[in-house]
């Protein structure tokens, strides 16, 4: 995917988990794969991640939702494909959070643990 041209590759910044890592995101296929490296690993039945999208096209009060994952205990590496619930016209920022079991609607951002701001 990352040889793909067009495709935006950003690495996350402040990521508040003591964790590191990058997203890498296609807008013509509007898919997109997040590696998260010493993410604290999270009880799904009690707090689950979620990424966020910040769309252009788009108010920032209300990013896309691109799904929510859980990072398994004892894995210090994941890969987490992104599922954006609506179409992304132009990203231009990534964000997690950590909500409540069933993900968020819209994310207080509460716990803001990783940013990476697209470039574009």
């Amino acid at each position: 995917m990352l040889a793909t041209s067009g495709v935006e590759h950003v690495a996350w910044g402040g990521a508040s988990e003591k964790g590191a890592g990058d997203v890498v995101w296609d807008p013509r296929r509007q898919q997109g794969y997040l590696r998260l490296r010493g993410f604290v690993a999270n009880d799904p039945s009690r707090s689950r991640y979620q990424l966020w999208i910040f769309d252009a096209a788009r108010d920032d009060r209300y990013p896309v939702d691109g799904g929510v994952f859980d990072v398994p205990a004892g894995r210090d590496e994941v890969v987490i494909p992104m599922h954006p619930a609506l179409p992304v016209s132009r990203a231009v920022a990534f964000a997690i959070t950590v909500e409540r079991p069933g993900g968020a609607v819209v994310s207080a951002r509460e716990k803001l643990v990783a940013f990476a701001g697209a470039g574009t």
